[in-house]
This record gives structure tokens, sequence and C-alpha cells, in this order.
């Protein structure tokens, strides 16, 4: 049998925008290109970044979470930067930060200054040891007390009472409106990130959040309760069928919180589960 040659076919037109690295521990993503813009977001360090656009000292970017947002271009940089690629590649992920915020030092010092924080569950994309010390950058160190080997990670499927603990690490950590660390978090931004931390992507937005997995009538822990009068503006992670861990709104901490009051049963609107 024989085949008739295929006709031309015209290529598919496509870009393919360069990608960055957050290089700072935790940095803003503004809905404008200005310091003074709305906080939709914050990259951290270690994130790869996609570059959209950019306007003056600021580059539009979209993160590993799908956001949307404007990060000055000076706190972003290339995924080439730095020690040699290769050492970077070989080296990326196999120590991450397993503390909420792990302070980095201008000397290997307990006495230096911080020049910055790096949170829980960061790559040290580049480390070289130095006593008790990892040197990060030129004039940066964290302790190695601070950090864990993935290897001593338990490798296997996430449990709900891992979710729970996760989530009870943020306990008294002030909410901020577009947070995703121990600096100050969301109410979204805390089920994300405690999801995240257990090998498990949810979107950024608690309306988003609601659409994935699916509905249950009756929570169990882990599940996420979301609240809201016409719709969904809230989330909560739940550590039992009535009670649950929260960022609630500004001037608060993560808190414990439940369905005592009939106002909060009134604004449910639905439980979703992720794991089987």
């Amino acid at each position: 049998m024989s085949i008739a040659p295929a006709a031309p076919v015209a290529p598919v037109a496509m870009v393919r925008p360069s990608r960055g690295i957050a290089i700072h521990g935790v940095t803003p993503l503004r809905a404008e290109p200005d310091d003074g813009s709305e906080l939709v977001d914050q990259a951290q360090y270690g994130e790869e970044l996609t570059r959209l656009a950019a306007r003056g000292e600021w580059t539009y970017v979209q993160g590993p979470d799908l956001y949307f947002g404007w990060i000055r271009t000076a706190h972003l940089g290339d995924l080439g930067d730095g020690p040699d690629q290769a050492d970077q590649a070989d080296q990326a992920d196999r120590v991450v930060v397993s503390v909420p915020l792990a302070r980095v030092r201008s000397r290997p010092a307990e006495d230096a200054d911080a020049v910055d924080e790096l949170p829980a569950g960061a790559p040290l994309l580049w480390h070289e040891r130095e006593g008790g010390w990892w040197r990060v950058a030129q004039s940066a160190y964290v302790a190695i007390r601070d950090t864990v080997d993935v290897d001593a990670i338990p490798h296997r499927y996430p449990t709900a009472a891992d979710l729970v603990a996760t989530a009870e690490s943020f306990l008294g950590v002030p909410y901020l409106w577009g947070g995703t660390t121990a600096r100050g978090i969301d109410c979204s931004g805390l089920t994300q990130r405690v999801y995240r931390l257990n090998g498990v992507g949810l979107d950024r937005d608690a309306d988003q959040q609601a659409l994935g997995g699916r509905p249950v009538d009756q929570a169990r822990p882990g599940d996420l309760f979301f609240f809201g009068a016409e719709r969904v503006t809230h989330t909560a992670i739940a550590t039992g069928e009535r009670t649950f861990i929260h960022a609630p709104e500004s001037g608060r901490t993560v808190q414990r919180g439940g369905l005592t009051d009939p106002s909060d049963v009134a604004r449910l609107r639905a439980i979703r589960r992720y794991l089987p």
C-alpha cells in the first residue's frame, strides 16, 4: 500500500516568552506598576515567573499559580544568573527551608545583620556549606538548622493530618491581603500554601478554589469551607466537622474558628474535598 505525500501544512503561530526567577525572599506582585498599587500576590524566592511585558522599572509576569501581576524588574533574575547554571540545576530543590521564615544573614553568625527572609518550602537554588551555615549568595547565609534535605522529607501521599499540621504552623500569622507567607497571609493564601507545602496545587483565590476538588456534605479534616453572602469571598481549612483554621480579616491573625454562630452557618456556601 502506498501513502500519498502529505500536503504542505502551515505552521502554528506561537511565541515563547522568557522566564525569570524570584531572587528575594518575598516580593510583591502589584495590580499596576506602582509601589502604592494593590498587592495581588507575592512571588517567593526560587519561583519561576513568565515575563509578559515591561514598563519602566517593572515587568508584568505570571507566576506558578497562574496569577498575573507587576514585579520590580530588579527583583527578577535570569534563570542562568549566579553560579554555573549546571550547578544550579543539579542543586535546585535539594535543600528547602523548613521553618516558617528563615533569616538570611550577611555573615555566617547569629549576630550578623538580617538581609532577607526565605519562606517555608523555598529551595536553596545554590548553596555551599560553611560550618553550620549555607552560603546562598554573596554575603548571604542561611542556618542549616532552618533547612532540610528533600530526601529527609517523607515521600508518600499527603494525608488530612498532614494538611492540618501544616495549617497549625501558621497560627498567629498576621492577616495581609495578597499575602502568602508567615510574614502575612490572606485566607486563600493560607489554604493554597498549606496544600502546596504538601504537594497539592490550588488556585490562588477562594472563589477559584471553590471550583476544584469535589463537593461533600460533611467536612472532615483537610477539607475547605467556603463562605460568602452572594458569592464565595472567604475560605478556611477544616480541622473537624464544624471547626477550622483560617485567616479571618485585616487586623487579626490566623486562628481557630468554628460553625458556632447561625450567621456563619448561613454564610457557608460549600465544602470541597481535594484528597481521595
